[in-house]
């Protein structure tokens, strides 16, 4: 069974732009951010965008995947 890996954006505070991120990178950044990581992933999963002091990160649309693709 094959399935697409999630993508990440992130935004800049600074910027208007998204831009794609790794997962290992958004994963550093988390926990960065976070004691635990695994609330912020739930609340990207669930559509919604996370927060932090210097950028706002999401789960890329799966509209914008299929334009893309």
């Amino acid at each position: 069974m094959m399935f697409d890996m999630p993508q990440y954006e992130v935004r800049d505070f600074n910027k208007a732009e998204w831009r794609d991120i790794s997962e290992i990178d958004i994963m550093q950044k988390l926990h960065e951010s976070f004691d635990r990581v695994t609330p912020a992933i739930q609340q990207m999963i669930d559509g919604e965008q996370v927060l932090t002091q210097y950028a706002v990160y999401r789960l890329k649309s799966r509209e914008n995947l299929q334009a893309l693709g």
